[in-house]
């Protein structure tokens, strides 16, 4: 920290040190020693007198031919402008906020004029001021004191860590017609959720949305997966950051947010959900539908006795939401009885909560009960989503096993809500992850980084460490041949999002080969006109 003289004192409180200058001073020629503050109170404080000076600088110049051309134009309306340099941090006093104005050894260079700017490389270990004025047009007056700011310095973009696919061993034989696609399934975190102070081991800047849209963004374009799967995507950011964004690099997207919107500034609501991505140069849409975890529930509550409905009915009002997208292929030529491969892609964030096992269960057989429906009309289904349950969870074994039995189970259902439900499913998913551990060709660093045929973690922050997030598929329609690396935690410190990792979960990433049973080969495949059958 540099001090700009050794004694600069108050034009008011002469025996006080000054701590901030009135930029618009320095601006219109005046005297230095009368721009001197000791406070911005000070300031504020003695602004009415202070924004003659100014009136009387401005008339000035505005009359006097000679000094118009040398002086900056002044807005013809009232404006907020921004003056962003750059230069070694210059301050005085202790407050990081407030700045010395005066230029003549600080050598500022006027680098933008908005209120956004984002650093280059030639930013890097210098700082950057902003400067803002309000000016009123028809009276040419400052209607407030100007606003500085100075930054820390710049630092680096944090190197990226490459992460490769695992290319799995196989000894099923490929034919030329087997379709291959990749898919990429991640909680990137709301900006929504970053504010509950649950990552204070994350630096601040590293939390701000500016830096981790673009963080992710780039993180996401290098995987090049064929199909994005992404949750806790911001709906304001589906529509102004990763739709426009994504488009530009070749991907068609589907959302669905959930119904609880929250207040995200300036009298905005937004609410997070899931997008599906895909590239537009190998699917079509054929068709889209959405489910709201809370519609479906309401059947179940009304066959309660009135006097538990009320109880039922907030334990399982939940807004998550699942998203389903039915795309068949356009990548290649086929013959003429040759039917183009169609994907079920469903995407799904499922409640989160220690104490809600049987809510998280009930959602996912109500998403099962409609992927069933797809899956007699001859569609594979692909599952993916932050699923928040453990693959130690009556969940994650009703899913990859088909069935539980509720006599067996060791979690509470204080509601016995697992009477009434379909236990059993017809789908035969397998988890993609569950394929690396019986593969002898994969290394042994990344066998290492599994537990329980899944990977030790997709999840970790400070206050826990587990894997949450999964990519099922039909096992009779789908051969994985390559997964996505998994990270140590020894690497990531204490924790997840980072600088380098912006979300608190890990991107997973399956490549499939679709091979098309030979009984679905007789007949076309074909959608039902509606998945679900919940009342709006």
């Amino acid at each position: 920290m540099y001090r700009y003289r050794e004694c600069v004192t108050c034009c008011v409180h002469p025996r006080k040190l000054a701590t901030v200058q009135c930029i618009a001073c320095a601006k219109l020629n005046l005297s230095a020693k009368d721009s001197y503050h000791c406070s911005p109170k000070c300031l504020s404080d003695s602004w009415q007198n202070h924004v003659e000076r100014h009136h009387l600088a401005a008339e000035t110049a505005a009359n006097d031919p000679a000094n118009a051309s040398e002086q900056d134009p002044i807005p013809e309306s009232c404006e907020m402008w921004t003056q962003i340099g750059k230069s070694p941090a210059t301050l005085i006093g202790e407050n990081p906020e407030v700045v010395e104005g005066e230029a003549d050894d600080r050598k500022w260079v006027k680098i933008g004029s908005s209120k956004i700017y984002e650093p280059t490389r030639d930013d890097f270990g210098l700082c950057l001021r902003l400067v803002t004025l309000a000016i009123d047009s028809s009276s040419c007056a400052y209607l407030c004191a100007t606003v500085i700011s100075v930054t820390k310095p710049v630092i680096n973009f944090p190197a990226r860590v490459h992460r490769n696919m695992i290319q799995l061993g196989t000894t099923q034989q490929i034919s030329s017609n087997d379709f291959g696609f990749s898919v990429l399934s991640y909680n990137i975190l709301s900006d929504i959720f970053t504010n509950r102070g649950a990552y204070g081991h994350c630096p601040k800047w590293a939390l701000v949305w500016q830096y981790r849209r673009k963080n992710l963004l780039e993180e996401i374009i290098a995987y090049d997966a064929d199909i994005l799967c992404l949750q806790e995507v911001q709906s304001d950011h589906f529509e102004n950051f990763f739709q426009p964004e994504l488009a530009k690099v070749g991907y068609s997207a589907a959302f669905k947010k959930k119904a609880g919107e929250v207040c995200v500034g300036n009298d905005l609501f937004a609410a997070d959900g899931c997008a599906t991505f895909y590239r537009h140069d190998m699917f079509k849409e054929i068709m889209r539908d959405e489910l709201e975890y809370a519609k479906a529930a309401r059947p179940l509550v009304e066959v309660l006795q009135p006097e538990f409905q009320d109880i039922v009915a907030r334990r399982l009002n939940k807004d998550n939401v699942a998203l389903v997208v039915i795309l068949e292929s356009v990548e290649r030529e086929r013959s003429e009885n040759e039917f183009p491969p169609r994907i079920c892609v469903a995407n799904t964030h499922i409640c989160a909560g220690a104490h809600t096992p049987d809510v998280k269960l009930l959602q996912i057989t109500k998403l099962v009960d409609g992927l069933e429906r797809i899956a007699e009309a001859k569609v594979p289904i692909l599952l993916c989503g932050d699923f928040n349950v453990l693959p130690t969870s009556n969940a994650y074994a009703y899913l990859s096993k088909g069935r539980i039995n509720p006599l067996n189970t060791r979690e509470p259902d204080p509601l016995r809500l697992l009477r009434f439900l379909k236990l059993t499913h017809s789908l035969s998913l397998a988890s993609a992850y569950a394929s690396l551990a019986p593969n002898t060709s994969v290394e042994e660093t990344q066998l290492r980084r599994m537990l329980d045929c899944e990977p030790i973690f997709t999840n970790f922050t400070p206050n826990f460490l587990g894997t949450l997030d999964y990519i099922f598929y039909t096992a009779n329609c789908f051969m994985v041949e390559g997964l996505l690396e998994l990270l140590d935690q020894e690497s990531l410190g204490r924790g997840l999002p980072s600088p380098i990792w912006s979300s608190d979960h890990i991107a997973i990433m399956a490549k499939f080969r679709f091979k098309l049973p030979s009984s679905w080969k007789e007949s076309p495949p074909h959608t039902p006109s509606k998945i679900w059958f919940t009342e709006e």
